[in-house]
């Protein structure tokens, strides 16, 4: 098993780096984006011995823009909510990532927003950013925890994410994301054959919200997910 394992990291690390310096180098943003969603996902689910199953897709509206709130517990994540949503995705992403040598080339490519959290004026900055990409009809998606789970509990929320759909008055959907801790490690050493459970729940209006309103739809959208994490 340690060894199928090694061979695992190898592959998704090969297949991540293929794809970000060879593929997406060569193409334009919205073309590589478009084959994160449907080449890059897919095959990471298929290196790490998963499947991604999708539920409740069918909510969501495929002319609207929405923001996408999910729980976060792996990096498996990642292309679990890419493959399960089949929407063009940017996400909001720590300022350090911008830099990586290995996520960082890929990220500005895909327009990800990049979002320092020390800076008061740049996180202003970035955020005044978002809402003229969803007013361009752009679908954002964020993990409100800030960083994936120690515990596999859902972690607190910040409040960032829903006063940013608040003045962009769009609609947020809670996404459930299920089992893919078990199918991915936190280590990035282990991975077990798992189906994993892409769960989009009814969008949350936010119409008539103002920001000082943004700690009840924090807290509804976390009871949706966390009630969901719960018939897992």
């Amino acid at each position: 098993m340690i060894l199928i394992n090694l061979i695992q990291v190898v592959l998704l690390g090969l297949w991540t780096l293929i794809f970000v310096y060879v593929i997406s180098l060569l193409l334009p943003s919205k073309v590589a984006l478009w084959l994160t969603v449907y080449l890059w996902s897919p095959l990471m689910a298929v290196f790490a011995m998963s499947r991604i199953r999708s539920e409740g897709r069918e909510k969501l509206d495929p002319n609207k823009s929405y923001i996408f709130m999910a729980n976060h517990a792996s990096y498996f994540d990642i292309p679990c909510i890419f493959w399960g949503s089949r929407r063009m995705l940017h996400f909001l992403a720590k300022e350090e990532l911008k830099h990586n040598i290995f996520t960082g080339f890929a990220l500005r490519k895909l327009q990800m927003v990049f979002i320092e959290r020390g800076n008061a004026q740049k996180s202003a900055s970035s955020m005044r950013h978002v809402v003229e990409m969803t007013q361009k009809g752009m679908d954002i998606a964020i993990f409100p925890e800030g960083t994936r789970t120690r515990t596999g509990e859902l972690g607190v929320f910040k409040k960032g994410g829903f006063k940013l759909a608040i003045n962009s008055q769009v609609d947020v959907v809670p996404v459930t994301i299920k089992h893919s801790a078990e199918a991915w490690s936190r280590s990035n050493l282990r991975f077990r054959p798992t189906t994993v459970i892409v769960h989009f729940s009814e969008p949350v209006s936010v119409q008539g919200l103002q920001e000082s309103d943004a700690p009840q739809l924090a807290s509804k959208v976390a009871d949706i997910i966390k009630t969901e994490l719960e018939k897992a």
